[in-house]
């Protein structure tokens, strides 16, 4: 039964069944199987095909959700219990936006250096999107965004205060932008169509760091984070529409007591 509780929470979180199966190490036939098998167990219906073949949970799914989820954390606790070990450090991994990853990133960290010895702590840099689908398909613990993204799986909470400013050389027809998916990508886009401007030169960029090397060197016309501005880089603010927010997301039906605990820490660090 626990087997079927673990592939029926997989598809559910990931809305596929091939996702799933890889995340359960087994085939997809096997996942399609085991969903099959507690169907038949619980005599309902747990998920249909959309239009284009995507996999949707019906209301008895989302009944059965936090109910399975607790129910195997509740075995996982129980089989540490009868074992009498010592639990291992709990993995937590968080991913985190370029421009959040090397400013705001360093701050929550700090505070969870007395957990270290609970957690074995991973940390990663992508874009919003990537690492809000990271969570959403249950792969990270805690994520950290540019943009304000939803799921009923997630709680998207405010956590940090941004703003972005036109940094570098305002007479240079060269304008970096970041890569589709980045949050600041979204701000400039708009920056741009607002200002009817059609910068000779759009050069795409994946790193914050490389944007910020070009522009110390004299090169070039950028939207970026505030943070990452020195005394060698002009700038000019951009107002009120160009202050922004880093979110945090975490699961909603976390079930974890020390992630819990960890992840609350994490949210009385916030400037709101």
């Amino acid at each position: 039964m626990f087997a079927l509780l673990e592939t029926f929470i997989a598809v559910f979180e990931t809305k596929s069944f091939t996702r799933a199966a890889n995340q359960c190490f087994i085939s997809q036939p096997t996942a399609t199987v085991r969903i099959k098998k507690l169907e038949e167990e619980l005599k309902v219906h747990l998920f249909s095909r959309g239009q284009h073949q995507e996999v949707i949970p019906t209301e008895s799914a989302h009944l059965l959700y936090p109910k399975a989820l607790k129910t195997l954390n509740d075995w996982n606790e129980l089989q540490f219990s009868l074992k009498n070990q010592t639990p291992s450090r709990k993995p937590f991994k968080i991913a985190a936006s370029h421009s959040s990853a090397t400013t705001v990133l360093p701050l929550i960290f700090k505070n969870l250096i007395p957990e270290l010895e609970q957690l074995n702590i991973e940390l990663m840099m992508l874009d919003s999107q990537e690492v809000f689908d990271l969570i959403r398909n249950h792969e990270i613990h805690f994520g950290i965004i540019e943009k304000p993204m939803m799921d009923e799986t997630i709680e998207t909470f405010p956590l940090f205060k941004d703003e972005l400013v036109l940094a570098g050389d305002p007479e240079s027809d060269i304008f970096f932008i970041r890569e589709a998916g980045s949050g600041v990508a979204h701000y400039t886009h708009n920056y741009l169509k607002e200002n009817n401007l059609n910068p000779k030169n759009l050069v795409s960029v994946n790193n914050n760091d490389m944007i910020v090397s070009q522009l110390k060197a004299g090169i070039g016309l950028s939207l970026i984070s505030k943070r990452f501005i020195n005394e060698n880089i002009a700038f000019q603010g951009l107002g009120e529409r160009y202050q922004r927010i880093f979110y945090g997301l975490s699961f909603l039906s976390e079930q974890d007591k020390l992630l819990k605990t960890v992840i609350k820490k994490i949210k009385n660090l916030s400037e709101f």
